[in-house]
């Protein structure tokens, strides 16, 4: 068992806990970068055990997500949205084709560029995993109030360059 945020790190909670002595990580205590770091690691704790046991990595299936809520999308567009370095979008871009979960499409108008669609069995893998993700996300900020829950998603938002709420219709749960 990983130990908690607070446990890691919260000087004011800095105690042997399960047999595991408390770490200080110093000035990163208060480094945001950092602490929002771990506060994703253990948010996807069990998103990853899910994806432990499937041929679809969790950045595969980001970019399948992104396909799907945005059809005939160029893939230099998703990994600039998503931060992904564009030699590694090609493989994920590869892998997802390989296993038959996107396709590609030459629009007639410009035969230069490729747009990305999803294909039935991309779709159903989407339908397999959405929930769990939205069950797993639940779960890990259930210590949140629905405000609080709200706020961190703005700030985080913020950080990460996105509009303060996205679109409606999109990312509702």
């Amino acid at each position: 068992m990983t130990a908690s945020i607070e446990e890691i790190i919260d000087p004011a909670t800095k105690q042997e806990t399960a047999g595991k002595a408390a770490v200080s990580l110093g000035a990163f205590e208060n480094a945001a970068g950092f602490v929002l770091r771990i506060a994703q690691l253990t948010a996807f704790e069990s998103f990853f055990e899910l994806f432990g046991e499937s041929e679809i990595k969790i950045g595969e299936f980001t970019v399948l997500l992104a396909i799907s809520e945005n059809p005939g999308v160029r893939q230099g567009v998703i990994a600039d949205v998503l931060k992904i370095k564009w030699s590694n979008m090609t493989k994920l871009v590869r892998t997802l084709e390989k296993h038959e979960l996107i396709g590609r499409h030459i629009p007639p108008h410009d035969r230069r560029s490729v747009e990305l669609f999803v294909t039935d069995a991309g779709r159903t893998q989407i339908e397999a995993v959405t929930q769990h993700m939205l069950d797993s996300d639940r779960q890990a900020f259930s210590m949140l109030s629905e405000k609080e829950h709200r706020d961190l998603l703005r700030l985080v938002r913020k950080v990460a360059g996105w509009p303060s709420s996205p679109p409606q219709g999109k990312g509702d749960s």
